[in-house]
């Protein structure tokens, strides 16, 4: 692709980030989930973004700084996010060491600042290609 986007490879776990101009920007680990579906490799935008949310399936586990960007398998969004947290028992559902083995439902998770440095670079309309 070209221009201003974020590129998000499942295979690899790795998220790169380039500028208008084409050039990389950042680049870092995440976990995601490699399901065919979950997301689909393909173009798409970030259409929405919470400071904080929920898992719908699982109201407990809670995470900050979501950037949607695709629906999943069974409808539900996928976004750009921090390790969630079980507000139960207060533990992350994985350490940031394991970031880049896909152990994800079908969200990117990432580190608490590269989450907070893709919130704040990444506004509604920002294109995101998915690779396989």
């Amino acid at each position: 692709g070209t221009g201003r986007r974020i590129v998000y490879s499942k295979s690899l776990q790795k998220v790169w980030v380039t500028d208008s101009a084409g050039a990389l920007i950042k680049e870092h680990r995440i976990s995601g989930r490699l399901a065919w579906c979950d997301p689909l490799p393909g173009h798409s935008q970030v259409f929405s973004r919470s400071r904080y949310t929920f898992s719908i399936a699982n109201p407990s586990i809670i995470w900050g700084y979501m950037v949607r960007f695709t629906k999943g398998c069974n409808g539900g969004n996928i976004g750009f996010h921090e390790i969630p947290t079980n507000k139960i028992t207060g533990n992350k559902e994985q350490t940031e060491a394991q970031l880049g083995t896909p152990l994800s439902g079908g969200c990117v998770r990432q580190a608490v600042s590269d989450a907070i440095w893709i919130w704040n670079w990444a506004y509604v309309g920002t294109k995101v290609v998915v690779l396989a």
